[in-house]
């Protein structure tokens, strides 16, 4: 499969959870307290599939060589904060990666043997810690990751012409300091 229409899959898939995820922040505007700024989500490693790594090196592309060398030097001795931040604001947004596009949303995990819900603890102040959220009115990551890994595969194979492998992530940090801006 071509690279375009791989690319094609991975945007429909981000349109769909960019929907989903639009009608959870309009149910739950009144306890969201996320906005431009706040970073809190993002003081851990990020790791990303190949589809979205390559996404990300091609958005980095974009960017001036003073502006890598910049967010290089911020982020070189810091592995706790995502390396895509400046100024507490992600350079990247536009093609933020999908775990980034749900933070702070009340989201469904399944692991092995056990499912939780898990979301922002500045989020949802105002409710009772019994509260239980309703099934249409969490993200359910099974589906999506289900896609997800369906479109990695496809580049993996078709545009690295390699080998797919369960767990097989690059870190935003490795994108980041392994890219090579273009020269004016």
């Amino acid at each position: 499969m071509p690279l375009n229409e791989i690319l094609f899959q991975y945007h429909n898939l981000i349109f769909k959870i960019d929907k989903f995820c639009k009608r959870l922040e309009q149910l739950y505007k009144e306890h969201l307290v996320c906005k431009p700024g706040c970073s809190l989500c993002c003081e851990v490693e990020r790791t990303v599939c190949s589809v979205e790594a390559h996404i990300l090196e091609q958005q980095l592309l974009l960017f001036s060589p003073e502006k890598i060398k910049r967010l290089k030097k911020l982020h070189k001795d810091d592995d706790e904060t995502c390396p895509m931040l400046l100024r507490k604001r992600c350079v990247i947004y536009p093609v933020r990666p999908i775990i980034c596009r749900m933070h702070g949303l009340p989201i469904l995990y399944r692991e092995a043997e056990r499912s939780f819900i898990d979301y922002c603890r500045l989020n949802f102040t105002a409710l009772p810690a019994s509260h239980e959220f309703e099934d249409d009115q969490i993200l359910d990551m099974n589906p999506f990751n289900i896609e997800l890994i369906e479109i990695d595969k496809s580049y993996t194979e078709n545009v690295l012409g390699k080998n797919w492998r369960s767990g097989s992530r690059r870190s935003l940090k490795n994108i980041l300091f392994n890219i090579k801006p273009k020269q004016k």
